[in-house]
């Protein structure tokens, strides 16, 4: 059947399966004569299993590791239980402070806004800001590890064409569907069906100037974790400043129990090394980050 068949039969509409299909939930086959999209029963079912999890607000990504069979349904179904009820607890929280506010019958004019979002904004205490951030934070650190990864070619890349052809080297060293869809010193390439854009970086090794690819998906909103904008931020700060901050543990466990760190040399070194940390972090992030030499594609 044909994507309008499919989503007759689904029950979702033709721009949300293209759209599964690019985020890979989706992988229908394609007809040999005019590359059209074929769908199956079991695609259908697919469709609407995904419509089922959708409906029940569960992440893309939680839905992308039931389909895979990585995770069980009854699995996923539990963690998305206790995302609803965190989310319950916070809409709980929020009727409460409208009720108080219909209660007071205070005018707009007269309202104290200062006092009402110091009260909106701090943590309700049976709500508990921390609760799940180990879960959030895995969540978002797998999505973040699908959103970019580097790797060494074993050529300089100096050309599109061998730019082409590390990439292609790299798919077949790991059993990928690699496509370039557009050459050049900044190509872009889809991995079943995910487009992704690459960079070259030349890094020094042992005083060699040595090339890396990185590579980063296009779509800035795909796939994005299931947390708050708020604990999102936070979080991604501290993944990627992650070797600034261990440096200035290490740096403070030294000076702090010797009474150095209110010397000169003590102060410039903390620094020093602070500065370090965040020279080590921007290299995590551009060149090294997710590196892929050792490890097989998320996809």
């Amino acid at each position: 059947m044909n994507i309008k068949q499919a989503s007759l039969a689904s029950g979702v509409s033709s721009r949300n399966i293209r759209y599964y299909e690019q985020a890979g939930l989706l992988h229908p086959e394609r007809d040999p004569q005019n590359d059209y999209r074929l769908y199956t029963e079991q695609d259908v079912h697919t469709l609407k299993l995904i419509r089922v999890m959708r409906t029940l607000k569960m992440p893309l990504e939680e839905i992308r590791t039931v389909l895979e069979g990585s995770c069980s349904l009854p699995e996923a179904a539990g963690r998305q239980a206790e995302r609803l009820r965190e989310e319950s607890r916070r809409l709980e929280a929020a009727i409460r402070f409208c009720e108080t506010l219909r209660q007071e019958g205070t005018t707009a004019a007269d309202l104290n806004v200062d006092a009402c979002l110091a009260g909106m904004e701090a943590a309700p205490a049976d709500a508990g800001w921390f609760t799940g951030w180990v879960t959030d934070y895995r969540a978002m650190a797998r999505v973040e590890h699908q959103r970019r990864f580097t790797f060494t070619p074993d050529t300089p890349v100096t050309t599109p064409s061998e730019f082409t052809e590390a990439l292609f080297a790299y798919a077949r060293e790991r059993d990928l569907n690699l496509v370039v869809t557009r050459e050049g010193m900044a190509p872009h390439f889809t991995i079943d069906g995910i487009e992704f854009r690459a960079t070259r970086y030349y890094y020094p090794i042992r005083g060699i100037p040595t090339a890396r690819i990185r590579c980063e998906i296009c779509d800035p909103d795909f796939s994005e974790a299931d947390v708050s904008p708020k604990r999102l931020r936070l979080m991604k700060a501290l993944h990627y400043a992650m070797p600034a901050l261990a440096a200035a543990f290490l740096v403070l466990l030294f000076l702090l129990p010797r009474g150095l760190l209110g010397t000169w040399w003590g102060i410039l070194l903390f620094v020093g090394c602070i500065a370090a940390g965040v020279s080590a972090a921007w290299y995590n992030v551009h060149i090294f980050y997710n590196d892929k030499d050792n490890a097989r594609h998320p996809g």
